[in-house]
């Protein structure tokens, strides 16, 4: 699916810095979050693994790669106070290939709006939680049609699978993620389906 303009942090009244300063001192003492994902087609072959790690600030770099473990790209996810996020996705080599921008809603769902290197619309994405433990994502190009959907469904031990269909509904694939996975799997990769920006 696999990612850098993020992370703004206030700078808070010279009043509160103790208060500021103290906990983040603690949090950088705490241990990145890390999740695996593997990705499968729907003949259970290998076709990518997905490597997220987020920090103890929010940020969340993730490194995708092939089915033989070549790096295919890079993404970089920086939340803000709000509870939005901003993504920007990197080829292999290094360069900007796309971004993505999530707004969360209420109850906990989002919209995100992908685009290319250039700025223009590239597609979008819905995703509705389901009591904390589903998630199930929409995928639309840049004209509004639905391209394809992914079904996350949360294990109480920190692991993920997951679900791919086509607009169809047809099943194309699957995913199983392990370790930290529901701390680190907020932005919708872009769809595995035509306009994916990895």
């Amino acid at each position: 699916m696999n990612k850098s303009p993020r992370s703004h942090v206030t700078e808070p009244m010279k009043a509160n810095i103790l208060s500021v300063v103290i906990p983040l001192a603690l949090a950088s003492a705490l241990p990145a979050q890390t999740c695996r994902e593997i990705v499968r087609n729907s003949s259970g072959q290998i076709v990518q693994t997905i490597d997220r790690q987020k920090s103890p600030g929010g940020t969340v770099q993730t490194i995708t790669r092939n089915a033989s473990g070549q790096i295919t790209g890079t993404a970089t996810t920086r939340p803000n106070s709000a509870g939005s996020s901003q993504t920007t996705y990197r080829s292999a080599g290094g360069s900007v290939t796309g971004s993505a921008a999530t707004h969360t809603t209420a109850g906990g769902s989002s919209q995100t709006t992908y685009r290319n290197a250039n700025g223009q619309m590239a597609g979008s994405a819905e995703t509705r939680t389901g009591g904390g433990t589903t998630a199930t994502t929409q995928y639309r190009d840049a004209s509004g049609r639905l391209t394809g959907s992914t079904t996350l469904s949360f294990g109480s031990t920190g692991s993920v699978s997951g679900t791919q269909r086509d607009a169809s509904g047809r099943v194309t694939g699957s995913s199983f993620g392990s370790g930290k996975c529901p701390g680190v799997v907020r932005v919708p990769t872009p769809s595995p389906h035509p306009g994916k920006l990895r």
